[in-house]
């Protein structure tokens, strides 16, 4: 089994593995799960040792456009270099398919 904590910064991500998690997954905020500022995710890899997760999307609900997949493309490139473990993401098209 595999615990896996949201996180919303450093101190969170502290308290997660201080309470036995397994991986985190950092987003902006529980409300609106968009994507985090890469310096946060930077602060929030060298507070713990566990795989971060860091949520990968700009705006509400589950749809993106092509003008929106560079700056993600760049998200993902900053995140990765800063020492998370990999994005959380998902999207759907106009007929709610994946």
């Amino acid at each position: 089994m595999l615990l896996e904590v949201v996180v919303l910064h450093a101190a969170d991500a502290e308290r997660a593995e201080a309470g036995g998690a397994d991986r985190l997954e950092l987003t902006s905020s529980l409300a609106d799960g968009l994507s985090p500022e890469p310096a946060l995710v930077g602060q929030v890899c060298r507070a713990t040792s566990l795989p971060i997760r860091v949520m990968l999307r700009l705006r509400h609900g589950y749809s993106t456009d092509g003008g929106e997949v560079a700056r993600l493309k760049g998200l993902l490139s900053s995140y990765l270099a800063v020492g998370a473990d990999g994005v959380v993401l998902g999207f759907l098209n106009g007929h709610t398919e994946v």
